[in-house]
């Protein structure tokens, strides 16, 4: 009778290699080690820094075995590195081929959006729980804002005034899905075309480096920061007709180069954008 593998320890430190575009863009190959492994994803230490909602290649060295994942969010970091959350992107990846235990009930939480303040219930994944226990907010896209924002707790209201009294929340919260099954729908393509950004009234062709449902990546030899509001046209089309679209930016990192790689997402509203509120 084959023994069977044992059932990995909440911290379990085995070989991956780690294959990917960095934060601004240059690939890398990197040797390193899990810090813990789930079954849909797990959370790796990089000396590279990797963008939001990223994909990146795991491989298992012992048996070659890949796994493309999405990262979900950061833990910790310092000057020599980061940890990251990683996600598989297909729910049934082992490269470990590690015996998980049966599947606990989905941790449910009720969170707000750090932008328009709108409410939503959400299950959350074993790696996307332990990225919210470590930071108390979440990385995700809102409808209404239309951009990645920080989803956390709203704050309870205490009941000085009023003891006995719960706090007030919303009766009825919008019921959404996991931030890895929206990113999974809304997977980035790489697609090099031309894109007009229209701020301050001036116009500037700049070159698109790849776009998805939520936004697109540009670099410019300008230099527009976090939470810059614009209106783009993607794909654009000299001397035609181009449907420009509200958007913001939501990073914007300077490249070795002297560009600036500018992550951007579409809106629906002028009403602020970016990571915090």
């Amino acid at each position: 009778m084959a023994n069977s593998i044992p059932t990995p320890p909440a911290k379990t430190q085995l070989p991956v290699e780690v294959i990917g575009c960095d934060l601004y863009g240059q690939q890398f190959f990197e040797d390193a080690r899990t810090v813990t492994i789930h079954r849909g994803g797990v959370s790796i230490f990089l000396t590279n820094k990797l963008g939001p909602d990223s994909e990146v290649v795991l491989r298992n060295p012992e048996n070659n075995e890949e796994a493309i994942a999405l990262v979900v969010g950061q833990t910790s970091g310092d000057r020599s590195g980061h940890v990251y959350g990683l996600a598989f992107l297909d729910p049934s990846a082992n490269p470990w081929r590690i015996q998980f235990p049966a599947a606990e009930e989905a941790r449910v939480v009720h969170l707000k959006c750090s932008g328009c303040q709108s409410t939503a219930t959400i299950s959350l994944s074993d790696i996307e729980l332990e990225i919210f226990e470590a930071t108390r907010e979440l990385i995700r896209s809102c409808n209404d804002c239309n951009a990645f924002m920080a989803w956390r707790e709203p704050r309870r209201e205490t009941a000085e005034k009023k003891p006995g009294n719960s706090p007030v929340q919303d009766p009825n919260p919008g019921t959404i899905a996991s931030p890895i099954e929206e990113r999974r729908k809304n997977r980035r393509a790489g697609m090099r075309t031309a894109a007009c950004v229209r701020f301050s009234g001036v116009e500037v062709v700049v070159a698109c480096e790849d776009i998805s449902k939520g936004g697109f990546r540009f670099t410019s030899g300008k230099e527009y920061p976090q939470g810059t509001r614009m209106d783009v046209a993607v794909p654009y089309t000299k001397s035609s007709t181009n449907i420009f679209t509200p958007a913001g930016v939501i990073y914007c990192h300077k490249l070795p180069n002297g560009q600036f790689r500018h992550g951007v997402s579409y809106i629906k509203n002028r009403k602020s954008i970016g990571w915090d509120p």
